[in-house]
């Protein structure tokens, strides 16, 4: 805790010596001191692409957010990265916006044991696609200690990258959980 606030007020004493008008290493360091999970990084990444596009948060057009897949792989994901876009749905919404989720089933699957099921993966049970015009995707890169997150706004009608955010978090025990092409395994 002492290290913690000894190198915050290192980093403030940097940041008030420095230059008027340059920031110091993207001032976001000192908000990553105070927050490292992985929702903080998912939801400061989409608010980077928010802030580069305001005239989004005016027009309020429909979005919607794909899987973020593996860079390796771009056809598949695992946990990992369909965490981040659910985060990244539930910041947009946060923000004001209108998100459209493609995974809406066009009837309720009920079973006794599961319960009642409204998202699918499975095309044939999908409601029809909705129209939007900007989409949120985005990939990730696993290395021996970090994972490198890339997300990308892009318009649905030319495929034009309208804003784009990086991140990268530690590979801790729930991250490498996540990352497992099988679920959850224990």
């Amino acid at each position: 805790m002492i290290r913690t606030i000894s190198v915050l007020a290192f980093l403030l004493s940097l940041a008030a010596c420095a230059e008027p008008g340059i920031e110091l290493a993207n001032s976001s360091i000192i908000q990553d001191m105070a927050a490292r999970g992985l929702d903080a990084r998912t939801y400061k990444a989409v608010d980077v692409m928010l802030d580069a596009t305001p005239e989004l948060l005016i027009t309020k057009e429909q979005m919607v957010v794909g899987s973020v897949e593996d860079i390796q792989d771009v056809n598949s994901s695992t946990p990992f990265g369909n965490i981040i876009s659910e985060m990244v749905r539930s910041r947009l919404v946060q923000r004001g916006l209108k998100v459209a989720d493609l995974r809406v089933r066009s009837s309720v699957l009920l079973d006794r044991t599961k319960g009642e099921m409204l998202l699918s993966r499975d095309r044939r049970a999908l409601l029809s696609p909705p129209v939007a015009t900007d989409i949120v995707t985005g990939t990730y890169a696993v290395g021996s200690d970090k994972v490198y997150v890339s997300l990308k706004m892009i318009g649905a009608s030319d495929a034009r990258i309208v804003a784009a955010s990086d991140f990268v978090t530690e590979r801790t025990p729930d991250v490498n959980n996540l990352l497992l092409r099988e679920p959850y395994s224990r």
